[in-house]
Order: structure tokens, then sequence, then C-alpha cells
């Protein structure tokens, strides 16, 4: 299918036209990972390529009627459970590896007698727009399900746990009622305050116009041609109004909307790390690879602070943020999770701060320069080594290795790539010579 609506005369369309055609010639280039990156583009242009947000049963999108429901579930249960996958996947992506019937749904189904849905939709859209469908997509599960649903269970991977957040956000403004089914959120390496990824590229694209050379000009403005979606996980936009009254590449600037969390729901989070070392700072700093730890979990110092229980956090070292979804260790910890009953007491209680009393603090003691020397010699020694895993793990860097397989895009991001390379190779040379000299002070 030819797209001929696109407007020749302009640069942006016409590049994404191109995008497109190569992506069409890509025969092992997946549909999803051609929404993911410009979803939002093919639905303006009215394009077949584009995903509609649907329930999946292999591979196969499913009329909500009770005769088609009953046809893939033969005895469904009081009790659901929807598992929506994040960013350039689809729902096939929650199986186990080898198998193609196995993922946490089916065993909660086996293990729990939860009913599960699988979701797939267009991640190249945003955030917000994504939550309205799936919040109404839901309701009408709700009101074509075979037998009246007394539980939800919502498993959302990365992207999906913010489009997850936003259909909460506009359940009672549609008028439903779903939301007052939720038990437990599971989120598995959701970026709740943002994506360091996407930061990055919006940052790097300003710093290539500011460069007065064509080329360099020419690349910022295909960089720029990320999705609307994509741009949402810069600081996990979730409403309408984050994006409608800031340009989308407007330079750093958080424009997200406080939206509190529910005081009727259980919020549960798992994340992974880069290394099996839990204190290892380059797990502090790059997380599972895509999302670091405080994202994760929505700790921040600034008015978007999440205000989860960290009692409900689990970190498994050593898994990146693809394997969480197909993870056994993952689902070992759902199941602990999911036998616990909601107990919204012991979250307020949880919440309660502890008066200040000068008791509970030790006497000040005194630290000779010998102890000072020590400390300083631990610290230095412990971010030395840090940075050369980062060094080591920069050379074999995933998201570029993905970036770089992809039809054209591949000859931006090897670009980036050099560019990324190169900076950070003279930031950690400075680092370790000024931590040495330290050393000899």
């Amino acid at each position: 299918m030819e797209n001929d609506s696109f407007d020749s005369t302009s640069p942006t369309t016409t590049t994404t036209a191109r995008i497109l055609d190569t992506f069409k010639k890509g025969a092992n280039l997946s549909l999803s990972v051609i929404n993911g990156i410009i979803g939002d583009y093919l639905v303006e242009d009215e394009n077949a390529l584009a995903i509609q947000m649907q329930f999946y049963v292999q591979e196969k999108p499913i009329t909500i009627n009770k005769e088609t429901i009953t046809s893939v579930h033969k005895n469904p249960s009081s009790k659901i459970c929807i598992l929506i996958h994040g960013l350039t996947n689809d729902e096939t992506i929650w199986n186990y590896k080898n198998t193609n019937t196995e993922n946490y749904g089916t065993c909660l189904q086996k293990d729990f007698d939860y009913t599960p849905f699988y979701v797939r939709y267009n991640t190249g859209l945003h955030i917000s727009e994504n939550g309205k469908q799936f919040s109404q997509l839901i309701e009408t599960l709700i009101l074509n399900y075979p037998t009246t649903i007394d539980e939800i269970v919502i498993i959302a991977h990365s992207m999906g746990g913010l489009v997850t957040r936003s259909a909460c956000y506009y359940a009672p403004l549609q008028n439903a009622h779903w939301v007052e089914k939720i038990s437990k959120l599971f989120f598995l390496g959701t970026p709740h305050l943002g994506a360091p990824l996407e930061k990055f590229a919006n940052a790097l694209t300003h710093l290539l116009e500011t460069v007065p050379n064509a080329y360099t000009k020419a690349i910022g403005n295909i960089i720029n041609l990320r999705s609307a979606g994509i741009k949402d996980l810069r600081y996990g936009y979730l409403v309408d109004e984050d994006w409608e009254t800031q340009h989308p590449d407007e330079f750093l600037t958080n424009n997200k909307t406080v939206i509190p969390i529910l005081d009727t729901v259980d919020y549960f989070f798992i994340t992974g790390s880069l290394t099996n070392t839990p204190e290892d700072l380059i797990n502090e700093w790059f997380g599972d690879s895509l999302v670091r730890k405080k994202s994760a979990t929505g700790q921040s110092k600034t008015i978007h602070h999440l205000d989860f229980d960290l009692k409900h956090h689990k970190e498994i070292n050593g898994l990146t943020h693809l394997g969480l979804v197909y993870s056994k260790q993952v689902y070992e910890q759902i199941k602990i999770w999911i036998t616990q009953k909601t107990e919204k007491e012991n979250r307020i209680e949880s919440k309660k701060t502890i008066p200040f009393n000068a008791k509970n603090f030790p006497k000040k003691y005194s630290i000779t320069k010998n102890k000072t020397t020590s400390i300083l010699n631990l610290s230095t020694n412990g971010l030395i080594g840090s940075i050369e895993k980062i060094e080591a793990i920069s050379k074999n860097n995933i998201t570029y290795k993905i970036l770089n397989q992809i039809p054209v895009v591949n000859i931006v991001s090897k670009e980036v790539e050099a560019i990324h390379n190169t900076i950070q190779d003279n930031i950690l040379s400075k680092s370790k010579s000024t931590l040495k000299k330290i050393q000899k002070f």
C-alpha cells in the first residue's frame, strides 16, 4: 500500500514516507516495531499498518462478546488478569523462551484460576491516547463477560505500566467502573519518572541542531521523527495536558501533571539490573539498561514522587529490561504477592513517619585522620571499579545493537553511538584520572 497522501513538500513527512517504505521492504521487521517508531504518523495518515488496540489470542484479535470469550476460554472465571506489553512489542513477548503457550497469564490461570487476556496496541501513540482506549477496552470486556467479574489483576511491562496508570485516571472521567474491581497492579520495569535514553535523545537532537553543519542537522531531524509515544517516555507523561501545551521537542522540560496513586489498589514493582551485585553503583546509574530503579519505583525528591509502598518492591539482579517479561523468577515473585490479602491498613500504617527523638541517634564520635584516609581510599576505589565496569558494559551496548539492526534507523544510530562513545570515553577517562589523584593526596 503506497502512502500517496504524504505531503511531498514537507521534509518531515517525506522522510517518514521513505522510512515507512524501507520498513515495509524489511521482511524480518515486526509490525509492532514500526508502530512503536512512527505509529502516530500511521494513524494520522490512516495507514492500514496502524495497529488497533484489541485483545489478542494466538496472534489474532478477538471480538469482545460472550460467544467469542467462551470459545477462547471454556470456563471463564470471575477473576481476570490482563497483560499489557511495552514499547515496540506485542502480546507474544510474554511467552517463555522455547514455548508459545506458557507465560505469566497461563500460569496464573493454572495456579489461581485467573482468566488471562492479552493486549496489543500501537505504542507510537501518546500514552494518554492509549490510556483512554485501554480504559474503554476493559470496560467493554466487563460489560460483555459471560459472568460477573469480581477481581481484576493487571501485569504491565515498561510503557504498558504508564498506559495502565493513564487508564486508571481516565476511567472515572469516562464513567467506567472497571477500576473498582482492580485488586493488584504489577509493574515490571515501568519508567514512572521517565526513561534516561529518551532524555538523551532529546538532548542530542538539540546539540546536533546547534552545530552549523547541514549533515548533523539532518541527523537531528531524523532522530526527532521518534513517535509521540517514545517522546512521552522522557518524563512518563500520562494525560493529554502534559503534551498538549508543550512542543514535543522542547529541551528537557518536564511538564508532567501530578497524578496520585489509587488508595483502593495494591501496587507491586519488579525491577532488574545489569549486574549481579546489588550494591554496584552501575545498577544505581543504569538500572536494567533502560529504566533506573528510582524511576521504576517512583522515588523522587520533586513533586513527582509517588508514595508507593517499597515493601512491595523486588529487584532481580542480573535481569535486564526485556528479560522481565518472560522470567520464571519474576513469576515466582508474582505468585507470592498474588496470594497476599489486600491490607489497606498496613499500607496506611507504613506511611506514618516516626517522630524525631534525639535518643534514637548515636552519640557523636571523632574520626581520626587515618580513618578519614581509609574511608576516602575505600570510596575512591569503589568509584574507580564502577567506572571500569561501565567501560566494559559500554563496549557491549545492547540498545545500540538493537537499533543498528533496524533499516534507515541504523544510519542514525551508528552515528549517535560514535558520538556517545567519544563523549563517554572522555568523561570516564578524566573521572578515573581525577580519582587516582585524590588517592595520592
